[in-house]
């Protein structure tokens, strides 16, 4: 891609400001023949008159190069969805090449710095070398903490670190990177809202409060299926979080607003009572798993709904690739029947004859049958 487009607005800033090329060749101290040339794209002017050159046309040398170093929100969205239907299409190393390309391109563009690490890090599987592309990951995130001063993109690197540290199983770094106790001021949120309102802003704290009261359920859903795993041994806690939560997920239809949180629910729920040997249970999170994975609207988008009804316009505004699925709509279809299929944990119930027709039909109803074969 050539950015450099300096004979074009050379010649048309001339012609906007109605100088003469021997006005310009005067003033710059080189001959009429030398910006005529530089009108004509046959040469261009030695750097150290770029600076003159740029204030005479009242434009920064970038502008008068017609050069841009930064991405538009828009040409990152869709520069990610791009690349990621390109990874279902091509070996990792081709879109892996262009990828570095365009970093080299756009070094500078931090926002598309760290697009393209959460990328690796969403297609980190199907690299042939998982250890290497993870490592790109941090040194991506390294890179946007180092020059950034954006709160939200510095913390949002970290988050992104933490989670290449632990794939690398590298827990005590990731302690290093975050901290070892619990650090984060979660009543930030609802200060920033009153002084919205304090001052007459009341869509704003609105938005503020909405928005946090979402983020906040999503995470309860979250932290109470982490809470979930780790109590395995006490069935009674194991019991009363599952219907606690299988409650919460239907009071605030939670398929609807984060179905991927809901997924991970279901799915290790079903892992727990299997290796508890409740494989009735089981099946009853494995057969929510899948009505859930046929009832997602493709290509999937991640909004709001009628009682969050301030959510989507946010994820818009805040989200570089929007309420876009991070990756490519193959990859995902493949990866919600095989989750499962491929977990040794459910071997047991791959005797089971209304396991396989649950399986069977799911992979059919998204078109990918050929991953059970």
């Amino acid at each position: 891609m050539d950015h450099f487009q300096f004979t074009k607005i050379f010649a048309n800033r001339r012609k906007e400001l109605k100088l003469t090329q021997a006005q310009i060749a005067e003033y710059i101290g080189v001959s009429r023949a030398a910006v005529s040339k530089w009108e004509k794209g046959q040469s261009y002017p030695d750097i150290t008159l770029l600076p003159k050159l740029a204030k005479l046309f009242h434009l920064s040398i970038d502008e008068l190069l017609g050069y841009n170093s930064q991405m538009t929100k828009d040409e990152i969205r869709q520069t990610y969805i791009r690349l990621s239907k390109e990874f279902s299409k091509q070996p990792f190393e081709l879109v892996e090449q262009e990828i570095e390309e365009l970093l080299k391109e756009y070094y500078s563009c931090l926002p598309f710095v760290l697009k393209m690490a959460q990328l690796y890090l969403n297609y980190a599987p199907k690299s042939p070398d998982r250890q290497k592309t993870l490592n790109r990951v941090i040194q991506l995130c390294s890179q946007v903490k180092m020059f950034s001063k954006d709160f939200l993109l510095i913390n949002e690197a970290t988050m992104m670190e933490a989670v290449a540290l632990l794939q690398l199983g590298k827990p005590e770094e990731v302690l290093e990177l975050l901290g070892n106790d619990i650090n984060h001021p979660v009543e930030a949120n609802q200060l920033i809202a009153t002084a919205h309102q304090m001052i007459g802003n009341s869509k704003k704290a609105k938005e503020i409060i909405q928005v946090s009261y979402y983020q906040n359920l999503v995470q309860l859903v979250s932290y109470a299926t982490e809470s979930m795993m780790m109590e395995m041994e006490n069935g009674d806690y194991v019991e009363e979080t599952v219907q606690k939560i299988h409650r919460l997920i239907q009071l605030f239809d939670l398929e609807s607003l984060h179905f991927n949180t809901c997924l991970i629910f279901y799915y290790k729920a079903a892992a727990v009572f299997v290796l508890k040997g409740l494989q009735e249970q089981a099946m009853e999170m494995l057969q929510c798993y899948a009505k859930l994975c046929i009832k997602i609207k493709f290509p999937m988008k991640l909004q709001g709904n009628s009682y969050f009804y301030l959510v989507t316009d946010w994820i818009e505004k805040t989200s570089v690739i929007g309420g876009e699925a991070p990756r490519d709509e193959q990859s995902i279809k493949k990866d919600l029947v095989l989750t499962i299929w491929n977990d040794p944990i459910f071997a047991p119930l791959k005797e089971i004859n209304e396991f396989k027709a649950m399986m069977l039909n799911l992979a059919c109803h998204l078109k990918v049958e050929e991953v059970l074969k």
